[in-house]
């Protein structure tokens, strides 16, 4: 049950829930998605289709899992008590920190979700802080990370040679930005939604005081502030929104991953990134202080502050800063594993009395 599936017209739609989807399937269990067909209609006919999707399912079902609890869950609750199966509802942190808390009549709903599902997971200790306030105790467990497509460039062979694995890196390095169209010398880069939220207009500006340094951006995805941003600075380059063996390509190019979000409840990205042995500068909010460790994996900066972005970026000039950033990166995301995930919810669903 979701809200938050690709689809034709929006294939890049919350991966994560797509890769559940897989997870499931690749132990076994039989998966009926009740999701969007399309974006191209507004949210209440939207949610009309997934609830008629949701109640008109036919089969025997063993349970219900709902991405994200709010609005998702709602139906998915709705859809459990009438067929008398558990629900467990996954957490993904906009749906319990904004929606919910929009109006009390959101908040009412969201609190019947949490409470009334049988168990409720949260994607970092940040997000269940919020599920907390609704009435309920989640277990924390991550969205999960592809390790087979996030990785580092040349690979991760552990015989070789420090120095051997660091040529080996940068020729792979070199070859994929070669491939991609990557701008000359260092390379910042943002991937996201182009949006005052994610912290895109602070990526600009930061690019635009570290101008001189040389460092270069490139932004991959797409919004509200693409226009503006295009416009504002030529030392940016602009890509469209990727599929995931695109992102993590451009990843490995990066000579350092920028997530200078205002609100993040996890930072995927910055776990992406991590896995393929790029350092990260991130804000400190959120979640992303449980993922990017200051001065051992990555840099971490106030939020909405491109004064302090041009200043780590001046930081990151220092190769020798920057490899033990990366090379500390792999490692410390390895709990984020989709196989470690996918056991982890088995164990949830197993204390509901479902095989999954």
């Amino acid at each position: 049950m979701t809200n938050i599936y690709p689809t034709p017209d929006r294939p890049n739609m919350s991966p994560f829930v797509a890769r559940r989807v897989d997870a499931l399937r690749e132990r076994g269990v039989d998966v009926v998605v009740a999701g969007p067909s399309s974006y191209r209609h507004n949210s209440i006919v939207r949610h009309i289709g997934i609830t008629w999707r949701a109640l008109t399912a036919r089969g025997r079902f063993d349970g219900v899992e709902a991405h994200p609890v709010y609005f998702a869950g709602v139906i998915g609750l709705l859809a459990a008590r009438l067929r008398r199966i558990p629900l467990l509802a996954y957490a993904h942190g906009g749906d319990v920190i904004d929606y919910a808390r929009r109006n009390r009549f959101h908040h009412a709903l969201a609190g019947w979700v949490v409470r009334g599902a049988g168990a409720i997971v949260a994607n970092s200790t940040y997000t269940a802080g919020y599920v907390q306030k609704l009435g309920a105790t989640p277990r924390v467990i991550s969205p999960g990370l592809d390790r087979e497509l996030f990785k580092p460039a040349g690979g991760t062979e552990a015989k070789a040679r420090a120095t051997d694995r660091a040529t080996e890196r940068a020729t792979a390095r070199a070859t994929e930005r070669a491939r991609l169209g990557a701008p000359d010398g260092l390379l910042a880069l943002y991937v996201g939604t182009l949006s005052e939220r994610k912290g895109a207009d602070v990526f600009a500006a930061g690019l635009v005081l570290a101008a001189g340094t040389g460092w270069s951006g490139v932004m991959v995805g797409g919004g509200t502030l693409g226009q503006s941003i295009a416009r504002g600075d030529s030392n940016l380059k602009l890509v469209p929104p990727a599929p995931p063996a695109e992102v993590a390509a451009w990843m490995r190019a990066a000579d350092v991953v920028v997530v200078p979000s205002r609100g993040e409840p996890l930072g995927l990205a910055a776990i992406e990134a991590l896995a393929c042995g790029t350092p990260v500068i991130a804000a400190a909010v959120g979640g992303l202080v449980e993922v990017v460790n200051d001065g051992d994996n990555g840099l971490l900066i106030p939020p909405a502050d491109p004064a302090a972005l041009a200043s780590a970026l001046e930081r990151l000039r220092d190769p020798d800063l920057r490899a033990r950033l990366g090379a500390a990166g792999p490692g410390s995301v390895t709990g984020h594993d989709m196989r470690t995930a996918a056991t982890e919810m088995a164990e949830v669903w197993a204390e509901l009395g479902v095989r999954a």
